[in-house]
């Protein structure tokens, strides 16, 4: 945790890097996974960012990487399908046993607009999943595009699961649910 805190500190405005910090610190110890798979899960999305980003930088700004258990969640908007594929290839190479969920549209949209929408409505999908009673909303990580939710994580029960999409859909914004949700034994 004090790495992560180190590595927050070093990566610019000593004040926001005490609040990512302490918040990436405080999530770490709430979240399900154990700290060995949360680093190895961070070790694979910054593998693959990196290889995306040595490929193409624009294609490296256009396309999420949420990993969790080791499977990889890629979402975003691309101009055209040889960019999605490229991305899907990246992410295959750099993860080679990993799962891969290919969640990345292809439109003409992405601009600056849709992306200041598409955070805002993933950020509120982040306080009402969090604030829903009953779900360990740590054990998710979510992206929003274009108004399509994007879950992926872990859950204990059924119930959570639905619980999860019926928060999401309950979100302004958000019109479609995609659930990349394990059920833990």
């Amino acid at each position: 945790m004090v790495m992560a805190l180190a590595a927050v500190w070093f990566a610019g405005c000593p004040q926001m890097a005490i609040v990512t910090g302490a918040t990436a610190v405080a999530g770490a110890a709430a979240d399900d996974r154990t700290l060995e798979q949360q680093a190895a899960d961070l070790e694979t999305k910054a593998g693959i960012e990196k290889a995306l980003f040595e490929g193409n930088a624009t294609l490296a700004s256009q396309v999420n990487v949420d990993v969790y258990l080791g499977r990889v969640m890629l979402t975003g908007i691309v101009p055209d399908w040889e960019a999605r594929r490229t991305a899907l290839d990246v992410a295959r190479q750099t993860a080679p046993y990993h799962p891969v969920f290919d969640d990345i549209e292809v439109a003409t949209g992405g601009g600056i607009t849709d992306s200041a929408t598409n955070f805002a409505v993933n950020k509120e999908l982040g306080v009402r999943l969090l604030s829903a009673e009953g779900l360990a909303s740590q054990s998710f990580q979510h992206r929003v595009v274009n108004g399509t939710a994007f879950i992926l994580g872990q859950a204990g029960t059924e119930n959570q699961i639905q619980l999860a999409r019926q928060v999401a859909l309950q979100t302004p914004g958000v019109t479609n649910v995609v659930a990349h949700i394990l059920l833990n034994p």
